[in-house]
């Protein structure tokens, strides 16, 4: 196996940076990580480089403003959601398509990620989608931690900053990290509606029910963050996929804690990670 440093190039010509991992043997198929918000896509590495032990071409980037693809002042930095996926993402899978076009192509969305991945313009070159701890941001499946913290994040905190420096700093204030402005606010509103972006983003509902590809859902009974019912939610949008929706419950896998980031740790190697090999043999 190798890992391999690239720079790509978005359709608006701006440049990101992602990781090229290959097998040692002719790869069965290619896998984009899509990363959750404001996770580096380092965060992937080890699960990467075990998927390509499988014998998967997988590849892992940053979107722009995050990460490696970070350039200059973030409050310079004009992206939301959309564009990180309509530019960025497809960016990724247009070039691991055209490296082999004979090769299906699967996503892997954490969280975030996996939220967006039906609104990708070239999703009918994805052969499926494996979610992980992939829900509803919205407030009413928020766990009750998150949800006291939430009108002073979304009413308070995110529109003064936002305006104030440009984007959201919110490495300094211990909340996820530093994102730009047009990205958070478009969270924001997702956020604040109830069913989330399936409500909140114009065509969403639609592209999920219009989705035919198998998906593979991966939640987690600790998550932190957000509670099942979300993730349900989301996966019930699948209308027209064959969806295998689990919910993992830690103590099952010897565990006392999993939640929303805990599997990609790589002492998930040999517990959590062959649930994702082990369906993406089934599938490629």
């Amino acid at each position: 196996m190798s890992a391999t440093r690239l720079t790509l190039q978005a359709q608006d010509g701006q440049q990101l940076i992602a990781y090229h991992h290959e097998p040692s043997r002719p790869p069965r198929a290619q896998v984009v990580i899509a990363p959750g918000m404001a996770i580096p896509q380092g965060f992937y590495a080890a699960f990467a480089a075990f998927l390509a032990g499988l014998g998967y071409r997988v590849w892992t980037f940053d979107y722009r403003g995050m990460g490696e693809s970070r350039q200059g002042p973030l409050r310079r930095c004009k992206a939301d959601i959309t564009t990180w996926i309509a530019l960025d993402l497809e960016s990724v899978v247009q070039h691991a398509t055209q490296q082999d076009p004979a090769l299906p192509l699967f996503l892997l969305g954490h969280s975030l990620g996996g939220q967006t991945a039906p609104l990708l313009p070239s999703i009918r070159k994805v052969a499926g989608l494996i979610n992980i701890a992939v829900g509803s941001g919205a407030t009413r499946h928020n766990q009750p931690r998150i949800q006291r913290s939430a009108p002073l994040l979304w009413y308070v905190l995110t529109p003064l900053l936002c305006r104030v420096l440009g984007y959201f700093p919110g490495k300094r204030l211990g909340i996820l990290g530093d994102i730009p402005r047009g990205a958070m606010l478009q969270w924001r509103r997702w956020c604040l509606t109830p069913d989330y972006l399936l409500t909140g983003e114009p065509g969403a509902r639609e592209a999920y029910a219009s989705a035919n590809f198998p998906v593979l859902g991966l939640t987690f009974s600790d998550d932190e963050l957000l509670r099942e019912s979300g993730s349900r939610m989301l996966h019930d949008a699948y209308t027209s996929a064959n969806v295998d929706y689990r919910v993992l419950v830690p103590g099952t896998f010897n565990q006392e804690r999993i939640g929303h980031f805990g599997f990609f740790r790589s002492h998930q190697e040999k517990v959590l990670w062959p649930l994702v090999g082990d369906w993406l043999d089934q599938h490629c």
